[in-house]
């Protein structure tokens, strides 16, 4: 016969098995424990795969437990169907070409329960090209200059394992990663800024993507590299190592030399030739020499150094060697700091005089085409006169005058440096250089998506730019951007370019599906210090409104719906999302069951309702973006649930099993006494009389009837 602590657990164990039970698992109740999980040994082999797009696929499922029915695979491609009486089986492809496959292996229980255990599964494909560009620019760098290198990644997936790497030649530069999560095959662009120097000409650029698919994945890791992308960089003149300085005897001959490198090789010229006898210059190279014959005097020589993005002066000294009583100033034609002079009294050590030159106003900035005027004055009056030097507007040296005045109608040398000097009365010179800053704001300046078209997918990553055409000086520009009227952020440029170039700005965005709508802009600015133009000069570009695609999500409804027996119930499922994602119940079917659809709004109708009808319901919301789903339980009233309906079904019969057994016992076993301890202990005991089973004398023997 069972025993009553059997049947109590027998009792526990049906309750429990109303509930619902985590894929995989089992809860038993032992006669003598508390409840215990036992993991249903599903193993996959191997646990997880990374398989190539259209390369074949093979995992086996097996288990090693005997309380089932069979097993099978759930998946949209190599589904193994139900196989009963199997501890294995196995899913295959030839060709996997599903970017969001789950496959499923499951496991029906004896007791009605089902284990599973999904297979991940990481679908890659290494990109159709790797290129790399230089972002609004062709033709060679000017060194200083800011660059936007960018590496264009065609068709390639899973977006959240790809590294791009930057070399130049073999050196590793950067690299970059990505935190959205794409399974499908998206194209995707990288940027680097680079500021190229005279060393970088001719070097060579490299972007490389590489697919990091963890310790399943292929060993190395998939890569494929772009063509080199070679720069010819542009830079301003520089001297060679030379002699500032040279010491010659009275009436010897003398050879100066210039040499200096520059891209694209630069010109050299003499200027202030002021030697006695004859002077001849040759070039040989990058060497332009200067032949000096019978140097009697003194004297300063100007070498000057000209390529496309500059120019440079050098001064060499020529000093004669001839006794100090012939030349007792010989030293007053020593090089001096513009705006002073060094002399040498009889009697004295070398004392600095300054000449007051003054520059009303001290510092222009001038928009190009614009006129300018500038005074220089002086206060000394120990002086032969003034003038102008400049490439426009110089003045003719001008006697016996205090203020002399640089004017150009229409300035258009970007590299001007106009200087003011005076001439003292001992033929040494004083000067003072006018600060110019030239600038043009831009042509245009617009702002785009790079490497992308219509509508962006919320929480994925985009790269805006801005393009700014022909302005100057880049050193003094501010790149702003804006989403409506809130600031984002601003871009400074410390690289120095006085002529006019295009440049671009970048602005990496998230957008959310609260951005859907909104609109962006870039504002350039030119911060030309207090003496430029208040307010700065700005150019805005045009708006550019994005559409921002996101996936659903459901408005508000209700989880459970409890209805009554014959009565009429509305399930209500709507969800937003951009596109509008479209509507679906999947549910048991009825006669009494209908769908209908208003709006965003999909309504299933259960009409006179039943038994069959409580279960869950599940509703649907599909768009490009994604998939959601929203679970509703109907459940009737009065024991719609599992386990209430156990509860109410099965404890009657239990309890009515329980009695039947306590009374089955009771008649096997009988009702006993025990004789005193003072009767013959020979006396045996004797069964109650089933009637009268109250009839006994106080002392607990049974009365006569």
């Amino acid at each position: 016969m069972i025993s009553l602590q059997r049947m109590l657990g027998l009792f526990m164990l049906m309750l429990l098995h109303g509930a619902p039970i985590t894929p995989g698992t089992m809860t038993t109740l032992p006669a003598t424990a508390k409840p215990t999980v036992v993991t249903f040994p599903l193993e996959l082999n191997p646990p997880r795969v990374v398989v190539r797009y259209g390369d074949s696929v093979s995992v086996n499922c097996s288990t090693s437990s005997t309380d089932h029915k069979g097993m099978g695979w759930e998946a949209t491609f190599g589904d193994a169907g139900f196989e009963q009486d199997v501890n294995i089986v196995t899913w295959t492809v030839d060709n996997l070409t599903d970017w969001t496959i789950k496959p499923k292996c499951y496991m029906p229980l004896i007791d009605g329960e089902q284990a599973s255990k999904v297979l991940p599964v990481i679908l890659y494909k290494p990109p159709d090209s790797v290129s790399i560009s230089v972002l609004r620019h062709s033709g060679p760098m000017v060194e200083g200059t800011e660059y936007q290198l960018q590496c264009d990644i065609q068709n390639m997936a899973p977006l959240q394992n790809l590294v791009v790497k930057w070399y130049k030649g073999n050196e590793p530069l950067d690299n970059v990663t990505y935190s959205n999560v794409s399974k499908t095959p998206v194209d995707v662009s990288a940027t680097l800024m680079i500021s190229p120097s005279r060393h970088d000409d001719g070097a060579q650029y490299r972007c490389r993507a590489e697919l990091d698919l963890g310790p399943e994945g292929p060993q190395p890791h998939p890569t494929v590299t772009s063509e080199p992308l070679s720069i010819t960089v542009h830079y301003a003149p520089e001297f060679l190592p030379g002699n500032d300085t040279v010491e010659v005897s009275a009436g010897s001959d003398v050879s100066l030399d210039c040499s200096a490198e520059g891209n694209p090789p630069p010109e050299l010229r003499w200027t202030n030739n002021t030697a006695e006898g004859n002077a001849n210059e040759t070039t040989v190279g990058r060497l332009r020499t200067l032949y000096i014959s019978r140097v009697t005097a003194n004297a300063t020589y100007n070498c000057t150094v000209t390529n496309g993005l500059g120019s440079i002066t050098k001064q060499i000294q020529v000093l004669v060697d001839v006794p100090p009583q012939q030349h007792p100033t010989m030293f007053s034609t020593a090089p001096s700091t513009p705006g002073t002079m060094t002399t040498l009294p009889a009697t004295a050590k070398p004392t600095v005089v300054t000449f007051p030159l003054e520059l009303n106003p001290p510092r222009v900035v001038v928009r190009y085409g614009d006129s300018v005027s500038v005074n220089c004055s002086t206060s000394s009056t120990d002086h032969e006169g003034m003038g102008w030097e400049a490439t426009f507007g110089g003045t003719n040296f001008e006697q016996d005058v205090n203020i002399v005045t640089w004017t150009v109608d229409n300035l258009t040398d970007w590299t001007i440096e106009p200087k003011c000097y005076i001439t003292l009365i001992d033929d040494e010179q004083a000067s003072k250089v006018l600060p110019v800053i030239l600038y043009k704001t831009p042509d245009s300046i617009s702002i785009s998506v790079l490497r992308h078209s219509g509508a962006m997918v919320e929480g994925t990553e985009y790269q805006l730019q801005c393009d700014i055409q022909n302005m100057a000086p880049l050193q003094n520009l501010v790149v702003k951007w804006y989403k409506g009227n809130e600031p984002l952020d601003h871009v400074t440029y410390s690289n120095v370019s006085k002529t006019p170039v295009d440049v671009s700005a970048t602005l990496m965005i998230s957008p959310s599906r609260h951005d859907d709508g909104a609109q962006y802009r870039c504002r350039a600015e030119l911060d030309l210090g207090p003496e430029g133009p208040q307010p700065h000069p700005t150019v805005t570009s045009e708006p550019l409104s994005i559409t921002v695609h996101y996936a659903p999500e459901f408005l508000l409804g209700n989880d459970t719906v409890e209805v009554s027996a014959g009565s009429d119930v509305s399930l209500n499922c709507s969800a937003e999302g951009n596109p509008p994602p479209e509507l679906r119940w999947t549910n048991n079917t009825a006669h009494n069951v209908k769908s209908s659809t208003e709006g965003r709004q999909r309504t299933i109708r259960i009409t006179k309702a039943t038994s069959t009808n409580a279960g869950i319901y599940i509703c649907t919301a599909t768009n490009r973006v994604g998939t959601a789903t929203r679970t509703t339980t109907v459940t009737m009233k009065g024991g719609s649930t599992s386990i209430s309906l156990t509860i109410v079904i099965i404890f009657p019969v239990i309890f009515l099993i329980f009695l039947i057994v306590f009374f089955m016992c009771k008649k096997r076993q009988g009702f006993y006494n025990f004789i005193p301890v003072n009767q013959p202990n020979d006396v045996p005991l004797m069964p109650l009389p089933t009637i009268g089973v109250g009839n006994h004398d106080p002392e607990g023997y049974p009365m006569k009837v």
